[in-house]
């Protein structure tokens, strides 16, 4: 075999298989996540009768829910059971949503009490299968060679985000379907606790696969405890990026859990609509994720995050100057909306894949799930707390109210946004002071790269360049 880098050489058949698994899970669990974590829920949500604030709390659990990846770092520090616990947790938060169709079943009344039981799933849910991610990314990230990190989670999440898309978009018009001929009636609602029941049929699809995936044993496991997660977070750049990423949390929050009842409520937007915004934010990044992934294996990961950073922090400010009195695209949407999902789906996987590149990066795997538990407690936190003050804000203000500031005239969900987009920019400046590691090995060509991901995605042989090593039976593992 030749190659245009040097001497090829074979990774063993578990990699490849592995990771093709893990598109193929990732995917069936998109389908299922868009609709416990979407429009679906935000919609049975607010047909009950939720305010602002209940809408805050509900998208901004997954959030406060990060706090949880800490004990799970602390045990898959200390004892090798990675994929057990991914297991385990998986299955009790996928599980979890079966609860609230039971409970229709048995009461079929529209009370309060049926919100807070949303709230209260959606929060057992988050923080369980937090603990499951932190465990999962630690798993799988010992499985991608350094070299196509970038160019394969960026395929991956594109993949996945639209074969769930797609399943959302069905679900979407099952529903506004029902709606358009019973209006929100006891049909409606049972067309939406059906759809979160056929979603937690594809958790488990999903749930079946990962039990299939191989895992590298973990050696050299850390002992120490929380110690060694502070312990990376108090050198300089750990201090940096943990600094950086908390308050950046802290000013996305405030708007986290306002934008679901801008478009369903305020802008009147159909879900068949809102599934279309979606639409034209995941075709953008389907196309951009696996372009970034690739910027950041040649030029850096801090590069891409500054690129990012400059790309988003102005986009609540296109909801601000945004009314139902405006042009509709299409009948879909504002243009200034139609905007932001194509601006979305340009820069924010940009930020998504440095963020998790530079915690990889950052620390050796033996604690690398605790360093991104750790950063991602601190950051959730700061987000729930934020997205809490952003309802809270739009609860003080009172629908059907404004505020003036200078020209500008918003509503009670308009100035938690520009409040929010101005603490973006000022947040994001800190981005700039982050050092990225040194890197361990060259970066590949592009060719290279690519060509590695695509053979390993269609199973005709993982094939790569001489330095790439077999992340399995590494060192005897």
């Amino acid at each position: 075999m030749t190659d245009v880098s040097g001497r090829m050489k074979r990774i063993a058949p578990p990699v490849a298989r592995a990771l093709r698994l893990s598109v193929m899970e990732g995917s069936l669990f998109a389908v299922y996540w868009n609709v416990v974590a979407g429009v679906i829920i935000n919609g049975l949500a607010l047909a009950l009768g939720a305010k602002p604030l209940h809408m805050s709390i509900l998208n901004g659990l997954p959030l406060l829910s990060q706090a949880f990846g800490l004990p799970a770092a602390r045990l898959i520090q200390t004892k090798d059971v990675r994929k057990p616990f991914v297991l385990t947790a998986e299955a009790v938060s996928r599980m979890t949503w079966i609860l609230i169709p039971i409970a229709f079943i048995i009461s079929p009344e529209i009370t309060p009490a049926k919100i807070w039981l949303i709230l209260i799933v959606a929060a057992i849910s988050h923080s369980v299968h937090w603990g499951g991610a932190v465990a999962w990314l630690s798993w799988v990230s010992d499985l991608v060679p350094e070299q196509i990190r970038g160019v394969y989670f960026g395929t991956r999440n594109a993949i996945a985000g639209l074969i769930g898309m797609v399943g959302l978009t069905i679900a979407s018009g099952w529903a506004d379907r029902v709606r358009l001929l019973h209006g929100e009636s006891q049909a409606y609602l049972n067309t939406l606790l059906t759809l979160i029941g056929i979603s937690i049929l594809f958790a488990v699809m999903s749930w079946v696969l990962l039990f299939y995936q191989p895992v590298r044993k973990l050696r050299n496991l850390d002992k120490s405890g929380y110690a060694a997660i502070w312990k990376t977070l108090t050198t300089k750049n750990g201090k940096r990026i943990a600094i950086t990423w908390v308050t950046f949390a802290f000013a996305c929050g405030v708007q986290v859990g306002l934008y679901m009842p801008f478009m369903l409520d305020r802008l009147e937007m159909s879900m068949v609509g809102v599934t279309i915004f979606s639409w034209i934010a995941l075709l953008i990044v389907t196309v951009s994720t696996p372009i970034w992934g690739r910027i950041a294996d040649r030029y850096g990961n801090r590069t891409v995050l500054i690129i990012g950073w400059l790309g988003v922090w102005w986009q609540p400010l296109l909801w601000v100057f945004t009314t139902s009195k405006m042009h509709y695209v299409f009948g879909v949407a504002p243009w200034t909306i139609i905007a932001d999902a194509v601006l979305s789906g340009l820069f924010w996987p940009a930020i998504g894949l440095a963020q998790t590149n530079l915690v990889i990066a950052e620390t050796p795997s033996q604690t690398r799930a605790g360093l991104f538990a750790g950063l991602s407690a601190l950051t959730g936190l700061a987000g729930f707390a934020a997205a809490a003050i952003g309802g809270n804000i739009a609860n003080i203000v009172g629908e059907g109210n404004t505020v003036r500031l200078g020209f500008m005239v918003m509503d009670d969900l308009q100035l938690p946004l520009f409040i929010g987009s101005v603490m973006r920019f000022v947040f994001g400046l800190l981005m700039f002071g982050i050092s990225e590691p040194p890197r361990k090995n060259l970066p590949v060509s592009s060719s290279v790269a690519y060509a590695t991901v695509w053979r390993l995605l269609v199973g005709r042989g993982y094939m790569t360049a001489r330095g790439f090593a077999d992340p399995i039976h590494k060192n005897g593992d």
